[in-house]
């Protein structure tokens, strides 16, 4: 396990980062798990359910992204596992505070 400095240099990934994901699953009613896409090899990455909605709204299962959509999300955490948190809420995108 590596800790969020090894991490970071290693997916030159940073908290605040914009990257475009591709939604690869649906993990039960907690949220969708993602691949950053680019040319590289990024970790694993998942998008909370209260993420994905502006105003920390409950996204049901029904109403998740489907498999295989793209979505723009921002860089939140590693968690220990070395997996990337991803935060899709758009507001964020549209009031520009995603650090892009």
């Amino acid at each position: 396990m590596a800790d969020d400095a090894e991490l970071q240099r290693r997916t030159g990934l940073f908290r605040g980062t914009v990257v475009r994901c591709r939604v690869t699953g649906h993990r039960g009613r907690f949220g969708v798990e993602v691949e950053i896409i680019s040319d590289t090899e990024k970790p694993p990455a998942f998008i909370d359910f209260v993420l994905l909605a502006d105003g920390g709204r409950h996204v049901p299962p029904e109403d998740f992204p489907s498999v295989g959509s793209e979505l723009e999300a921002v860089v939140v955490a590693f968690m220990p596992d070395g997996e990337l948190r991803l935060d899709a809420r758009p507001l964020l995108f549209r009031q520009g505070t995603c650090g892009a």
